[in-house]
């Protein structure tokens, strides 16, 4: 690689689906050329127990000290922050600790599901979402994008994942492309930026796909005509996934014409000169 990439978009073991810890992952990312790191665990929200997937609520101060302690590393500005699951009754709690107390330096914003009922929304199913699941899924991500909270959006096109269907659309329906809409109409009247994910390059290779099950080109397409700023992040749960699959990434911003952005040494988005 000739260009200089910083990833922000990283896991610790503290999320129970993750490896190593914040010193580890800096350390890969100065032997990545990078300059700057966002560490975003999964964040515990309100009333959840051993939720299988987030971090708990006792190990959230040793997540940010591990985060603290890891900054400057091998010359590596390394920033401390969450990514929670939407849920418009979570907003305060989110500024209020996460920001407030814990003094975390982002929040990114994804939707893995609708709290408390995996059952109804669940956008890593193989099967494909039907139109009122659409409908809640564009208005989970609208509610990121609008409540200001989060500094950017987590991998928001994965309701539109290809599947192994008979059908042409591969699960890009024209309820797909409307859910589509309403999100980057959304991010672009907000200005909010949206994340390229990669990992799920890699999903697509463990399904035997031929078409990528997120990052899906034809958001892109329409976040290009809307002017959509994004960034480029691996989803790391692993120092061997830390800049895993960022080419074709790199070459899908090329050939749209998207704008791309990273974030600064304070955790605010910053363009990016390629």
């Amino acid at each position: 690689m000739t260009h200089r990439w910083n990833n922000f978009h990283t896991h610790t073991f503290r999320c129970k689906h993750a490896e190593k810890d914040a010193a580890d992952y800096a350390r890969r990312a100065a032997a990545l050329g990078m300059n700057r790191l966002g560490m975003s665990d999964h964040a515990y929200s309100p009333g959840e127990v051993n939720h299988p997937t987030h971090m708990d609520l006792d190990v959230i101060a040793d997540y940010v000290r591990a985060c603290r302690e890891a900054d400057g590393i091998c010359g590596v500005r390394v920033l401390c922050g969450a990514e929670c699951d939407y849920a418009p009754e979570d907003l305060s709690f989110f500024r209020e600790y996460y920001l407030g107390e814990m003094g975390m330096d982002y929040l990114v914003g994804s939707v893995h599901g609708l709290k408390n009922h995996p059952e109804v929304l669940n956008p890593f199913s193989t099967q494909p979402f039907g139109t009122e699941q659409l409908l809640l899924y564009a208005q989970l991500y609208v509610g990121i994008i609008e409540s200001g909270l989060f500094t950017f959006g987590a991998h928001p096109d994965l309701f539109g994942r290809p599947l192994d269907t008979a059908e042409n659309h591969m699960g890009w329906t024209p309820e797909a492309a409307s859910c589509a809409r309403e999100i980057i109409e959304a991010a672009q009247a907000h200005n909010m930026p949206l994340e390229i994910n990669t990992s799920g390059y890699a999903r697509t290779r463990e399904r035997g796909l031929a078409a990528p099950i997120y990052p899906r080109r034809e958001f892109w397409e329409m976040a290009a005509e809307a002017d959509i700023r994004v960034l480029i992040n691996t989803d790391a749960h692993s120092l061997a996934c830390l800049d895993a699959d960022i080419e074709p990434a790199f070459a899908l911003v090329r050939e749209l014409g998207l704008k791309r952005v990273e974030l600064d040494d304070a955790g605010k988005i910053v363009e990016v000169e390629e």
